[in-house]
């Protein structure tokens, strides 16, 4: 399954790229409650067509008695822990519940409720406001850079990675995989390896590459050009990015994947709302039930009109 769909633009660390989808959920700790251990999942951060940043939050019960009570505030005596999906403002400091997801044993959802629509301050202190200080960019209007003129070639140059940024870790297994590709064994599997921490490092030149070289073993494999096209959009070459997505489509007429980003591009990159309406319909005769389904069908709701 291809690693990510298509997405807006997100923080300054999290450059344009794609929705999670199949790799594990990344948890990251935050300060809870004194009820509550939270932590947020950071694959799920994107940027809505509101300037809004969407992320889900877990909660986990500290202990028995905590969880008795959630259970009896959410009427589900097998309650055992509820993730909140919310839409953030930045510029506002101020939060929009839309969601919150009642789970039980191994994780499975019992109920989900709805939220509301309109936004509330996020509090001093509170888990928002923590989670705000790590997720929204750093805006600082002393900056020398602000007024500063960047070059198209000077802009080129601070989009790449800086590879003094990445951790030991990262740099290791990027070597690893740069001699096993090297080798004259190396498959398809090893270029899509290395193209897939390019894609994570967001180097995407060097996964481009790293993607044709995989495509030429398996041409036909919609993953790669998925995440390969992913990575064409984010170097602004578009045409390349639906010629990708809709190779994709074509060889899978069931790649919800390639759907979505095909018509992510057609409206928010090459402004054609109607043929994005006609690929977002498509979707949803597709798949209507999932959380990308939910949010293709936002699209529809506020671009159809």
């Amino acid at each position: 399954m291809p690693r990510l769909y298509l997405q807006l633009c997100v923080i300054v660390t999290l450059l344009c790229g794609l929705m999670s989808h199949a790799r594990a959920v990344q948890w990251q700790t935050i300060n809870g409650t004194s009820r509550y251990k939270v932590a947020y999942d950071e694959q799920s951060i994107r940027l809505t067509p509101l300037g809004r940043l969407e992320i889900w939050i877990r909660f986990i019960p500290r202990g028995e008695a905590d969880r008795k009570s959630a259970a009896a505030d959410y009427k589900e005596k097998h309650y055992r822990s509820h993730l909140e999906y919310y839409e953030i403002d930045c510029s506002e400091q101020s939060a929009v519940l839309g969601l919150i997801d009642i789970l039980g044993l191994s994780q499975v959802r019992l109920k989900r409720l709805q939220g509301g629509t309109k936004p509330d301050p996020i509090l001093p202190g509170s888990v928002l406001e923590n989670l705000a200080k790590r997720i929204c960019p750093i805006l600082d209007e002393d900056s020398e850079e602000e007024n500063e003129v960047i070059m198209p070639e000077q802009k080129d140059k601070r989009d790449r990675t800086d590879n003094s940024t990445l951790s030991s870790d990262k740099l290791q297994q990027i070597e690893k995989l740069q001699k096993k590709a090297a080798s004259k064994e190396a498959t398809a599997e090893t270029w899509k390896e290395l193209g897939n921490i390019y894609f994570d490092t967001d180097q995407a030149e060097q996964a481009i590459h790293a993607y044709e070289r995989a495509l030429v073993l398996r041409p036909n494999d919609t993953d790669i050009l998925n995440d390969q096209g992913a990575m064409y959009r984010q170097t602004g070459d578009f045409g390349r990015a639906l010629a990708n997505f809709e190779k994709a489509f074509s060889l899978d007429p069931y790649n919800l994947e390639s759907l979505y980003n095909s018509g992510y591009v057609y409206a928010f990159d090459l402004n054609n709302i109607q043929k994005a309406l006609i690929i977002w319909r498509q979707y949803i005769e597709l798949d209507s039930k999932s959380e990308s389904a939910r949010q293709v069908q936002s699209f529809i709701d506020q671009y159809g009109k």
